[in-house]
């Protein structure tokens, strides 16, 4: 079956900057977090592809992980689909989101490289977007464990602008239990200002091809907000520039010696405090979201892993001697 594509759907749409835009996540493509974003892009007058995986693939990083069979071997979350069912499919009453049985990298490029293709007359994507995450995704710990800021690194890495979204509401729930329609909890106060920030950076663009520099995305959290987490905080619309550095906490292991088991917990991380990229004043992502002001973060990431040139001249200066 193909449909109408999305760019006729897009001139349909009512705001002058009516876009098309990729949504996935990590936590599933039924939670709530991602059907109110998807519903508030949707009324913002954006088109909106919702390809997001059919299991919780939270801390998958960029992980690029497809299914081994083409039914699933196990239920989904929340037993939307049942073992058995097809390992990828769509809603029966929204061809528009999609779930596929991979991480969230792979969920991604299960929408280049098989929906839109085969659905949308390939239809080109200006942005794509993950979350948000039901959980906050800060500091250079997060960079490389978060599946929802692995799907916006793999579509940087394919040459897409990206955002990955994290609220703090980090319960994993289920949209059909949730979605109420209650505009004071957080799925609700996360996707007005994840819209309003997306529409801001289009508003931004005007007549550029893109809406954010090539190779770049953009990583925001999400303070505590909502009613349903207990907060007066009702409006996260207010952002704050900050950096993936500096202040950073990462895992590290303990040892209990009376139950002779290891777990999880965090320190300082000592190779994250001093500043070597980006713009030095900035405050840490954990600083901003610690403080419990209402204030959301925004930190620009690069998929260049290379070091500064300075740093690489001296450490390649270390290992010179062998060098042809």
């Amino acid at each position: 079956m193909k449909l109408t594509s999305l760019a006729t759907a897009a001139l349909l749409a009512s705001t002058s900057f009516a876009k098309n835009i990729l949504l996935t996540n990590d936590d599933s493509w039924a939670a709530t977090n991602i059907r109110a974003l998807y519903y508030e892009l949707k009324n913002a007058g954006h088109t909106v592809l919702l390809s997001a995986p059919a299991v919780q693939m939270s801390g998958q990083g960029g992980r690029f992980v497809i299914p081994s069979t083409n039914v699933l071997q196990q239920d989904s979350i929340f037993s939307y689909k049942k073992a058995g069912d097809p390992a990828w499919g769509y809603e029966e009453s929204d061809i528009n989101i999609w779930y596929f049985n991979g991480t969230p990298a792979a969920c991604v490029a299960f929408a280049f490289d098989y929906i839109l293709p085969n659905y949308f007359n390939n239809m080109s994507i200006d942005l794509v977007v993950g979350g948000p995450n039901e959980g906050t995704n800060m500091g250079a710990r997060d960079y490389v464990l978060s599946g929802t800021i692995g799907s916006a690194h793999y579509a940087a890495e394919r040459g897409y602008p990206s955002i990955a979204f994290s609220g703090s509401n980090s319960n994993n729930s289920f949209f059909e239990d949730n979605l109420n329609g209650d505009v004071t909890t957080a799925p609700y106060i996360y996707a007005k200002a994840a819209t309003k920030l997306i529409n801001a950076l289009f508003d931004a663009q005007g007549d550029n091809e893109r809406v954010l520099p090539f190779a770049t995305g953009l990583n925001v959290n999400f303070p505590v907000a909502g009613s349903d987490l207990g907060s007066s905080c009702l409006d996260v619309g207010s952002f704050q520039s900050t950096r993936f550095s500096g202040n950073s906490l990462i895992y590290k292991i303990a040892y209990d010696s009376t139950t002779g088991l290891v777990s999880q917990t965090t320190t300082s991380g000592v190779g994250t405090t001093d500043c070597v990229n980006g713009d030095c004043t900035l405050a840490s992502e954990f600083t901003v979201i610690g403080a419990e002001n209402c204030i959301s973060t925004i930190s620009v990431f690069s998929v260049d892993p290379d070091a500064p040139l300075a740093l690489h001249e001296e450490a390649q200066n270390l290992f010179s001697s062998v060098l042809v």
